[in-house]
């Protein structure tokens, strides 16, 4: 009869064991649902902030896009254009440029012209205000050793040696 007893003890431990265990995979896959869940969440809200994101730096770049076209075609207030304007019909680009910008400003100077003088052309005057040419890139000015100072030339002769 010992031999019985021992065997519905090792059965009730076995039981045990197995209820023990049933608990922690429960408790385990508990765990992973709210781990699941909380990821989901964080992920939910990084997307939503990544595209507030995105349609905000959108807006500021077409903002300052109109705003330097407007400057360009002659706006005597450059903000009051851009607030004027209608945004629904610019977009970026997924290379990053903007689509729809003259076209704005085109019905914008039709409609509010009085927004706008004349556009200022480089190298052109008008009344005071004068356009610039666009600089022009100078050549490179050769080196003349003879007339530099004594600095100078050693300066120029060392950095002409670490060349070599």
């Amino acid at each position: 009869m010992s031999g019985t007893d021992d065997t519905i003890e090792d059965v009730d431990a076995l039981r045990q064991a197995l209820n023990e265990a049933r608990s922690e995979v429960e408790a385990v896959r508990q765990e992973m649902t709210d781990v699941v869940t909380r990821q989901e969440t964080l992920q939910r809200s990084h997307e939503e902030a990544l595209t507030r994101m995105r349609e905000e730096s959108n807006r500021e770049v077409i903002v300052s896009a109109l705003r330097a076209e407007a400057i360009r075609n002659g706006a005597h207030n450059p903000d009051d254009v851009v607030r004027l304007i209608d945004l629904k019909g610019i977009e970026r680009g997924e290379d990053g440029s903007v689509v729809g910008v003259s076209e704005a400003l085109q019905q914008a100077r039709q409609e509010r012209a009085y927004l706008f003088g004349e556009v200022l052309r480089p190298g052109y005057s008008s009344g005071t205000t004068v356009g610039q040419a666009a600089p022009r890139p100078g050549g490179v000015e050769p080196f003349n050793a003879r007339a530099v100072s004594e600095a100078d030339y050693e300066t120029r002769k060392w950095q002409f040696l670490a060349q070599k």
